[in-house]
């Protein structure tokens, strides 16, 4: 028998009981499964909760949607959209639904699958998907969703059945059969001769943690000495709480603390809480997790849920059946109001599904200064329990958003302010100029920090000389990248010979700034790094998993063909027909070619022979390589534009959900992604512009203030030609050195 998790008897216990559908389905792999398959039911993967996932260890995982649906309510219009039919409303088709899942458990979920998926397209068919009709026949499913769209004369019905050959099964209540199932799994490789060369080890790993969490035990916590005002924060029973702290306080060790709290007074009245821990910043999800895994308590991690607002708000309209639209024909610059409006704050959508909705037995919300207050509503009225807890954490000196206040603080859905006024963080220099910066920037914006509570500084009569050093430098030098690296690789070398690679941090707030210089410093230096953003050979290789073998119209496919051919001859001399596997390795050279290529045209001095290098290495000569690129110039100037101005949402996304600070190198990122992270050693780029690509309007006064503060002991501040800014912290920084 499979392995179920939870098991079947505990299933039994639940206070919302599978449906017909579910209890079936559960019963039939219960039957027909060995102990090799393991079997999740309603698993909560940071949001999404799929009805059913089946994993095999060396073999796949697939996800099975189930709807007790009598398919004569529904039609299907030309595009294949969903139709309640009693009402004539839309709603999501069930296909789009489980494919939904498993995009997220690439791109979001899983560590390293998005990277292995673009590094090697084969590894999308590790996770295959299915939806079960309960109420349905096998024929009724075929005459609705695949008959009608087998005109072979027809592109896109040739595409669509594509599509579901290698996407996507259909059950009916007579495909519960052990022959009839065993195929399917057959089919989608879940049952093979040999074990998958895909689904490694370390990917079987990644899904088990992800799906079955360790139990924290309290020997793993460390037992912290928490201030009476942290104490008071942790343990207190008054449900509805809004936290205001200064930097360095330990807002988020507090609300770990109060989260594992929160979760042993539901036992009390839920045998399977569930605790929802919301944040604005993505790639604050590890640093909470982290905290949590500290807490001297015993838990399961499985029955904390950390996500940001707009991934949690997705997922759930996903496990509620609510398409987004976005409607033909919108500007690009018009969608972000447009979703906001309709679905991300939009509290009648949620008032018309509250009946629907899978409440949590506490809520708490990190970083509230940058929560739109429609969204607070919408949490705490329809996703929080009533008798569980709601408590706000958030410090409003870096509303980078600019969130309107009242009383010199964000407004909130909660009466009364805790305040934390310790900063932990620093008796450092940068402290110093925490408070500097708020006094003379701030002004009356914001009420100034004491930090009274922090006591004195006096050891025998003598004033102690503060920890740290603040370097401050303005430079109208137009060669950025290159004079950046200089800087910060002489201070490595020298001021922060003692300083682990694994402390320093570089922030600054212009992607393509930070994009750029991460692939001169890794080349230039020869040594990794850990970066937020999409890498540009991540960027390129996107684009070239869409140029296929057989894709004659793919404007691409010329040039493609000519460097993979030359490149074959030498790297594959005896192979007359190529693989999938060397197409993959013909890739990845071609985009570490492409990307030296990049490095040179702007840093010629720098990068000329290692493009050389490189060259020889893969068995092209330097000058065959700049030939190729000259023959193809215009074909590849268009490839080139394609690849730089496209969205990389999904990857930059997927960095910041699995980005943690003990990668063992320096780290990039931009201040708003670093947001509540701090690092020993900051450098913090100033430039006179700065990208504004949501709908919020970036305050740059907090948000410098933001990424002065992410330090803990070294600062340097490289201030390129931003003559505002210049005038502004240039006195403060000279004030303390």
């Amino acid at each position: 028998m499979a392995i179920f998790y939870p098991s079947i008897e505990k299933i039994k216990q639940f206070n919302v009981q599978p449906t017909d559908g579910e209890r079936t389905l559960l019963n039939f792999l219960y039957q027909i499964l060995d102990d090799s398959f393991e079997v999740f039911f309603n698993p909560y993967l940071n949001g999404d909760r799929p009805d059913v996932l089946i994993m095999r260890k060396g073999y796949g995982v697939m996800i099975i949607e189930v709807k007790d649906w009598n398919l004569a309510n529904f039609r299907l219009d030309d595009k294949k959209k969903w139709f309640f039919i009693p009402n004539n409303s839309v709603v999501k088709s069930p296909i789009d639904q489980v494919l939904k899942y498993k995009s997220n458990l690439y791109d979001l979920h899983v560590k390293d699958l998005l990277y292995q998926k673009i590094k090697d397209f084969r590894h999308f068919r590790i996770v295959s998907c299915a939806v079960y009709f309960h109420c349905a026949s096998q024929k009724d499913i075929e005459d609705m969703l695949v008959n009608p769209y087998k005109d072979k004369n027809k592109e896109e019905d040739n595409k669509y059945q594509t599509f579901l050959h290698y996407n996507m099964d259909f059950l009916g209540y007579d495909s519960l059969d052990r022959e009839h199932f065993t195929q399917i799994l057959r089919n989608r490789y879940l049952i093979s001769k040999d074990p998958s060369q895909f689904f490694t080890d370390a990917l079987y790993d990644n899904f088990s943690r992800l799906l079955s969490p360790p139990l924290h035990m309290k020997s793993q916590g460390i037992p912290y000495n928490y201030s009476d005002k942290q104490k008071e924060i942790i343990y207190s029973t008054r449900m509805e709480q809004r936290v205001r702290g200064v930097f360095g306080s330990g807002k988020t060790t507090v609300l770990a603390a109060r989260a594992v709290q929160a979760y042993k007074r539901a036992l009390e009245r839920n045998n399977n809480p569930r605790i929802l821990i919301l944040t604005f910043n993505i790639t604050l999800k590890n640093f909470i997790h982290d905290k949590l895994n500290r807490v001297d308590e015993e838990f399961p991690f499985e029955n904390f849920i950390i996500i940001n607002y707009h991934q949690f708000i997705n997922a759930e309209l996903n496990n509620l059946n609510v398409e987004i639209e976005i409607p033909e024909g919108l500007k690009p610059e018009n969608i972000s109001s447009y979703l906001e409006k309709n679905y991300y704050g939009n509290i009648a959508l949620f008032d018309e599904h509250k009946d629907k909705i899978c409440k949590y037995d506490a809520v708490l919300v990190d970083e509230i200064q940058d929560y739109h207050r429609s969204w607070m509503d919408i949490i705490k009225n329809y996703f929080r329990d009533p008798q569980g807890d709601y408590v706000l954490f958030g410090d409003v000196k870096q509303n980078i958003y600019g969130q309107p206040t009242e009383k010199k603080d964000v407004v909130t859905n909660v009466r009364g302010v805790n305040e934390l006024k310790y900063c932990y963080r620093s008796d450092f220099k940068v402290r110093d100029l925490a408070q500097s910066f708020q006094r003379n920037i701030f002004g009356e914006k914001y009420d100034v920090d004491d930090f009274l509570e922090n006591g004195g500084y006096d050891f025998f009569g003598q004033r102690q000389e503060k920890d740290g050093y603040i370097n401050y430098m303005y430079l109208s030098d137009k060669a950025v990248v290159s004079t950046l690296y200089n800087i910060i690789r002489g201070n490595i070398l020298n001021e922060a010979a003692d300083i682990s690679p694994n402390d320093i941090t570089i922030l600054g707030y212009t992607t393509k700034l930070l994009r750029l210089f991460d692939a001169y410093y890794r080349y230039a230096s020869r040594e990794k790094t850990n970066s937020m953003i999409e890498s540009i050979e991540t960027m390129y290789m996107t684009h070239l998993n869409y140029i296929g073998k057989n894709d004659t119209n793919n404007p691409n496919k010329p040039w493609f063909d000519n460097i993979s051919e030359h490149l074959a001859k030498k790297l594959f001399p005896c192979k007359g027909k190529l693989y999938d596997k060397d197409i993959i390795k013909l890739r990845q050279i071609i985009v570490r070619l492409f990307t030296i290529y990049d490095l040179t045209l702007n840093f010629k001095s720098v990068f000329d022979e290692r493009l050389r290098e490189e060259c020889i290495n893969y068995g092209i000569s330097y000058e065959a390589f700049l030939a190729f690129r000259k023959y193809y110039d215009k074909e590849l100037l268009n490839f080139k534009a394609q690849v730089y101005s496209d969205n990389y949402k999904n990857i930059r996304d997927n960095k910041k959900l699995h980005f943690w600070m003990n990668s063992g190198t320096i780290k990039i990122s931009t201040i708003n992604s670093f947001k509540g992270w701090e690092s020993e050693f900051v450098f913090l780029i100033l430039e006179p512009k700065y990208e504004n690509t949501t709908t919020f309007n970036v305050s740059f006064d907090e948000l410098l203030y933001t990424g002065l503060t992410r330090c803990r002991r070294n600062l340097v501040v490289i201030n390129f030609a931003n003559k505002e800014y210049d005038k502004k912290i240039r006195p403060l920084i000279d004030s303390i050195k």
